[in-house]
């Protein structure tokens, strides 16, 4: 959001959806790579979680929904990706709502979003993979999850305990990555008033 009022406002409109094409395209390509890799992550919300930041919720909700449409096209159309927009419409709300908020000034902070983050991803992802799928994708996260499995644990529970290892790992660097590019333009602003 800082970068959006930043930008003259004959120009925002077009930063804002290149914006927009660059992060679905982004995460499209990660997480096809990661999928190819078989990285036991996602790797499909990184730039989501950075337009929600820099350009508010508009623009990052557009990312949250596109990626997904566009990781199900270049993996062609398996249909495993698509019931999981949810997913990453909640993460680029939640991230918007911390900026708007004001609890997306400090690394504690951000911290707490890589919890919140996760937490609610994993529970979405769970209830997703559980109710659609029967619990498995096909993904290389399965294999960790009927490992869970073996010890006891139900679908469902096995599912969410993985992904919140998973989210945390995976939203970590994306927070991060965006708060810092978040401070440093705050910081820039604040030099030239």
């Amino acid at each position: 959001m800082v970068l959006y009022y930043l930008i003259k406002k004959k120009n925002r409109l077009i930063l804002t959806i290149t914006a927009i094409f660059a992060a679905i395209l982004l995460n499209g390509v990660l997480s096809f790579i990661n999928d190819s890799l078989g990285f036991p992550i996602f790797m499909d919300s990184i730039f989501t979680i950075m337009t929600a930041a820099l350009f508010g919720l508009w623009p990052s909700v557009v990312v949250g929904i596109l990626t997904n449409f566009f990781i199900e096209a270049i993996n062609g159309f398996p249909g495993i990706y698509m019931p999981f927009i949810p997913i990453n419409l909640f993460t680029a709300l939640i991230t918007t709502l911390f900026v708007y908020k004001k609890l997306f000034e400090t690394p504690t902070q951000a911290f707490w979003l890589i919890i919140v983050l996760a937490i609610v991803n994993s529970l979405l992802g769970a209830l997703i993979v559980s109710f659609f799928f029967g619990g498995f994708t096909n993904l290389s996260i399965d294999n960790i999850v009927r490992g869970v499995i073996i010890t006891g644990h139900s679908v469902f529970s096995s599912a969410f305990i993985v992904r919140l290892v998973v989210n945390v790992v995976d939203k970590g660097p994306a927070v991060m990555l965006s708060f810092f590019i978040y401070k440093w333009i705050q910081k820039k602003t604040k030099k030239l008033t």
